[in-house]
């Protein structure tokens, strides 16, 4: 059995791709359980998908009832590797496996923060009980090798979407009159937590710059503890007819198919999906080079890549494509192909190799008719 981790409250990235993975191997007949929090985004939506799922508190990296709670839990369901898919349950579970040397441990890294200096973080990357990293980003790896970690302990396995088409084609008409756009209008649009590293101070700034006749608004949708300080910067540059702050939505689909130009701005990110499912809806991109971004995109072929914080070139970029629609669909054409490479198909073999590599057949039970059964 495969146990996965995650300590997080709320319904991001990571919580996102360890659905997806979860989805693709249950149809490769993989026995596994999620661990989660209690009332987080993720128990909701794992219960309603009908995958089996625990909880235990999870508090942070010191919470050793769960430790502890851990350990019966790895026992009693006879769990072969753990995957933790945050720094918390990183950390949860390398202290469990101090008292089980035979559980496997994979830790999904999806961040490009450096691995800090102290103690507790340097032994936990560099410790014999982790078995293996799986890095979203040539970046991360990168950043883990420079951390000390030994390379032939990280493989880069890259976050991967959905490319299946959806059943019912978007259709944006709710959002245009919700926000009383016109029809003239372009519409730039950011899908990102607000929070400091994905600098959505630096998108303000290079709007505020933009000098073009072209009518355009520019859509933030997403929430987060900078909000009040992003809206005042917005006031202060003059952007309140021009910036829109939508909050948390549901309906991403409906505004991607809304947008005209796709930017994320980060000045750190691991890889960044919302950058792949705007490419998976045909729209060119806008972007930082922070992190993993640039991994996904070509340089002025399918987007613009500016360096972390410069305004100034990134407003040059908006200009160009608010004023070249045919520069605009190339660039979203080139997108659309390109991201064939970021299937989730990918990401689950990948993964699988991944396990296979470290229990190699005890993976699955082969029944008496010869056919993959339950995993083991």
């Amino acid at each position: 059995m495969i146990l996965h981790i995650d300590t997080e409250t709320g319904w991001r990235g990571g919580e996102r791709q360890l659905f997806l993975l979860v989805e693709g191997l249950k149809k490769r007949k993989i026995s596994q359980l999620i661990l989660c929090r209690p009332g987080s985004a993720l128990e909701t939506r794992a219960k309603e998908a009908g995958f089996p799922t625990a909880t235990l508190p999870l508090k942070g990296e010191w919470d050793f009832a769960s430790v502890a709670a851990l350990r019966e839990l790895i026992r009693a369901k006879g769990v072969r590797i753990v995957h933790a898919h945050t720094a918390k349950a990183h950390s949860i579970a390398w202290m469990a496996k101090a008292k089980l040397p035979q559980v496997r441990l994979i830790v999904s890294r999806r961040v490009d923060f450096r691995i800090r200096r102290n103690w507790f973080s340097k032994r936990k990357y560099v410790s014999p009980r982790v078995d293996l990293f799986l890095a979203v980003s040539n970046t991360i790896r990168e950043v883990l090798v420079r951390g000390g970690v030994d390379p032939a302990k990280v493989v880069t396995v890259y976050s991967g979407i959905d490319l299946t088409p959806p059943k019912k084609t978007p259709n944006p008409n709710h959002l245009k009159k919700e926000f009383e756009l016109q029809k003239d209008e372009l519409v730039i649009g950011n899908v990102a937590a607000l929070v400091d590293h994905k600098d959505q101070k630096t998108l303000l700034n290079a709007l505020s710059l933009v000098r073009s006749d072209q009518k355009f608004k520019t859509f933030i949708v997403g929430e987060g503890p900078l909000r009040k300080e992003l809206e005042e910067l917005a006031r202060q540059k003059g952007l309140l007819n021009k910036v829109i702050f939508t909050g948390f939505r549901e309906d991403i689909r409906e505004f991607l198919s809304l947008f005209d130009i796709f930017t994320l701005t980060s000045k750190e990110e691991g890889l960044g999906t919302s950058v792949l499912d705007a490419m998976s809806a045909g729209l060119p991109i806008v972007a930082t080079n922070g992190g993993g971004i640039a991994e996904m995109l070509v340089q002025e072929k399918g987007a613009f890549i500016s360096s972390v914080g410069d305004a100034d070139s990134l407003a040059k970029s908006f200009k160009i494509l608010l004023e070249d629609a045919k520069l605009r669909k190339t660039f979203g054409g080139m997108n659309k192909e390109f991201v064939r490479k970021f299937s989730i198909k990918n990401t689950l073999k990948k993964t699988e190799l991944a396990y296979y590599s470290l229990i190699g057949e005890d993976l699955y039970i082969v029944s008496k008719k010869g056919k993959s059964g339950e995993a083991a």
